[in-house]
């Protein structure tokens, strides 16, 4: 296995056991609804880091660029279940309507979830834009 492979197969199963450990902290967030996306995003993206991860030496590409992408997609599903695990602490549900449960918390820590939920939105888009770019070439 290469380093990109080893990375995405560490990230996937610390994801997923984050995951889990996320599920058992559901009854004590302020949005349960949310702890349950949370839970349910952090087990998810972890077993895909970790399909990827067994996947990624079959997949032809320089070294270089199997670390960028295999380190951007491990920090862009990271920051998904860290940005929906803090809006479940701290009821920030201003930008999920329907999990959210209409409720509310202090515009800073709002703004904290929004942040970083944009952040993990914007690295997804800019990986499948240089995708498009490369493919065309």
């Amino acid at each position: 296995m290469n380093n990109a492979a080893e990375s995405l197969c560490f990230s996937g199963v610390l994801l997923f056991l984050l995951g889990l450990l996320t599920g058992l902290a559901i009854p004590r967030c302020r949005s349960p609804r949310l702890g349950l996306s949370a839970h349910l995003t952090g087990v998810q993206s972890g077993t895909v880091l970790l399909a990827l991860g067994l996947l990624w030496p079959h997949l032809s590409m320089s070294s270089a660029l199997s670390l960028i992408l295999a380190d951007g997609t491990s920090a862009f599903l990271y920051m998904v279940w860290l940005s929906l695990l803090l809006a479940a602490l701290f009821g920030a549900g201003r930008g999920l309507p329907i999990a959210g449960q209409g409720i509310t918390t202090t515009p800073v820590r709002q703004t904290v979830v929004s942040v970083l939920s944009g952040a993990a939105s914007a690295t997804g888009m800019g990986r499948r834009i240089r995708r498009g770019r490369e493919s065309e070439t």
